[in-house]
């Protein structure tokens, strides 16, 4: 039984070119594989969605061909499938030359930056020598104009003349590529999905290309509806796996999840990222588009999303041809996109592709762009830009996980350029700024050294107390506690207390003596206090109960006074004022008090001028 390769992906390769160049039937020819699956499209002759292969290098590497569609009506199914992928294979037909879309997908290529790549001159069958050199003089005009570099291959996908040197070439390529996507390091594992559909006997299928990350047959996902499915089965380029590796044609058979709870569109993750509808980037414009105005509403290709986008440049009235900025864009529906991904630009009328860009910040904060802050994410310094990042939000502090997703490193670059920087401290699984945390435990100890003055019997502060005296956030105020020396204070089941201040002091225990001696001996009519130190220990070790207004009895003398109140209501069904007053032999003052109490412990409920036992005490 085939299981499968499980290596991963060596290079994803995204095929572009004009309509009726010959994409399908050269990667049909190298792979074995139709990536036209769509009756429609086999009807029509053209790819409307972008179809996927894998491909065997000849050096024994695993590749990833992303079948893209030509025709100018489906360029937004173009830009899907070419997001995410790490090299181009450009198709120019000979007895064609380079053509309207061939422009258009180069440019799409050029904003995604994907820079590396070659160009496959195909249908060299069909034609004379002289058509080719013809056809190759074009396309070389069109990489230098774009200032792209890449070699020219003659190939036939249907004799397989030339498919040999092209296929060095993109061993070459794969080679010299770096895509781990960062396979057991933790990154982020992110898969926009494509399709989503019910495959009878199976369940709920959705498939895409994995960005990066790997997921596993058992991993729970995270949807931005806040699902959680869990995978049950994998396909890798159709054939089963235990693994998805980041660059593969990936198929997910989902439990936990209904098919109208996912589409083409959405994105599965590893763990949660917040969505987006606002973002900080780098655009970059075509040098063939018309200027940019600050405020034009354009098309945003993200993924398998697409949404429309309001441009806002920072100090420019517009951008011009071939020109860039920082810019901030204003998503009219939200998206989940990170630090560091690609984006393309599109007119809405005349649709066609103007620009791109790359996101720096995906969830800013400031009212306005901060370029200080965007340069510095701009530079990919992570020991520059991890104070920075600190800085903006100190009381919150942030994960290695979160400062990955930020900076868009692996979360083991955090580790390594934060650790041993005086300005930063690690605090639980927190980054955090070292000036700001050391204040917040002088805050905290502060507050704690004023309280164990003020209530010597009871000198600790709630959690909850103690979280406010920080000043920090719940999150990170707790993981400061949690790693309190012991010498400074400690955590108790009711909170937190100063060192040496979780004893009450010997005078004060004796005073509170005193007190409980003098209220056993009031019995059940207890003198006015106040709410002393002496009385507020004896509340807090049981050995007294508070039973009205400045009134406060020894705690077996409370025990009495209710076992009086339940053996009335047994015996009676009800009790009174007037009936309690009698049988303490007291004062209406105290009668009231004690049935008042009894209210207060749930042992009696009043209705109208009685009280009757609540159901637990009958």
């Amino acid at each position: 039984m085939f299981v499968g390769d499980e290596r991963p992906i060596s290079l994803t390769i995204g095929t572009a070119g004009h309509v009726d160049h010959g994409k399908t039937t050269l990667v049909r020819y190298m792979t074995g594989t139709d990536t036209d699956r769509l009756e429609e499209e086999h009807r029509r002759g053209i790819s409307i969605v972008a179809g996927y292969a894998e491909l065997t290098l000849p050096g024994g590497r695993r590749a990833s061909l992303v079948d893209v569609p030509g025709h100018e009506r489906f360029v937004k199914n173009m830009v899907a499938g070419a997001t995410g992928v790490d090299a181009f294979m450009l198709v120019v037909a000979a007895d064609d030359g380079v053509m309207p879309q061939t422009r258009e997908h180069l440019d799409v290529l050029r904003v995604l930056g994907i820079e590396r790549g070659v160009v496959a001159l195909t249908k060299t069958d069909m034609v004379d020598e002289e058509m080719i050199e013809l056809a190759a003089l074009d396309i070389e005009e069109l990489l230098e104009a774009t200032g792209t570099k890449a070699e020219v291959f003659p190939v036939s996908g249907v004799t397989g003349e030339g498919v040999d040197h092209l296929l060095a070439a993109l061993d070459g390529l794969a080679g010299g590529n770096v895509h781990d996507g960062g396979a057991g390091d933790g990154r982020l594992a992110r898969l926009p999905v494509d399709r989503a559909f019910v495959l009878k006997g199976i369940g709920v299928v959705v498939t895409g290309t994995l960005w990066s990350g790997e997921i596993r047959v058992g991993d729970f996902l995270y949807t931005t509806s806040g699902r959680r499915p869990r995978v049950r089965g994998i396909q890798n380029h159709g054939h089963p796996a235990e693994v998805a590796h980041a660059g593969a044609r990936t198929a997910f058979d989902l439990a936990g999840i209904e098919a109208d709870e996912i589409s083409a569109g959405d994105v599965l993750l590893s763990r949660p990222v917040p969505e987006t509808r606002m973002l900080d980037a780098r655009l970059r414009l075509l040098e063939t588009a018309k200027p940019l105005r600050h405020g034009v509403l354009v098309r945003l290709h993200h993924g398998t999303r697409d949404v429309n986008a309001r441009v806002r440049l920072r100090d420019l009235d517009e951008l011009p041809p071939g020109g860039n900025a920082l810019t901030r864009l204003r998503l009219d529906e939200p998206l989940v996109i990170v630090a560091g991904d690609r984006f393309v630009v599109r007119s809405l009328a005349p649709q066609i592709t103007v620009g791109g860009g790359t996101v720096l910040d995906p969830i800013p904060s400031e009212r306005r762009p901060d370029p200080m802050w965007l340069e510095a994410l701009e530079s990919g310094d992570v020991a520059k830009i991890a104070p920075m990042a600190l800085s903006r939000s100190p009381e919150d502090g942030m994960t290695t996980e979160e400062l990955s997703l930020l900076l868009s490193v692996r979360p083991e670059d955090v580790e390594s350029a934060t650790i041993g920087m005086p300005e930063i401290t690690k605090v639980g699984g927190f980054h955090a700024l070292a000036k700001e945390t050391k204040a917040a435990e002088q805050r905290l100890l502060s507050a704690l050294e004023k309280r164990a003055k003020a209530r010597p019997e009871n000198p600790g502060l709630t959690i909850a107390e103690a979280r406010v005296a920080t000043g920090l956030s719940l999150r990170l105020a707790d993981a400061l506690m949690n790693e309190m020396p012991e010498e400074k204070a400690s955590l108790t089941d009711s909170g937190i207390v100063l060192a040496g201040a979780g004893e009450a002091p010997p005078e004060l225990v004796a005073e509170a003596e005193a007190v409980l001696q003098k209220l056993r001996e009031a019995g059940h009519e207890p003198p006015a206090m106040e709410s002393s130190p002496a009385v507020r220990l004896l509340l807090k070790n049981g050995e007294a109960a508070a039973i009205g207004d400045k009134l406060f009895a020894a705690k077996d003398a409370a025990d009495e006074v209710l076992e009086e109140i339940k053996t009335i209501c047994r015996k009676e069904g009800e009790i009174s004022l007037g009936g309690l007053r009698d049988r303490l032999k007291t004062s209406r003052k105290f009668a009231q008090a004690w049935l008042e109490y009894a209210d207060k412990e749930g042992v009696t409920v009043r209705t109208g001028d009685i009280r009757v036992l609540t159901r637990r005490h009958r």
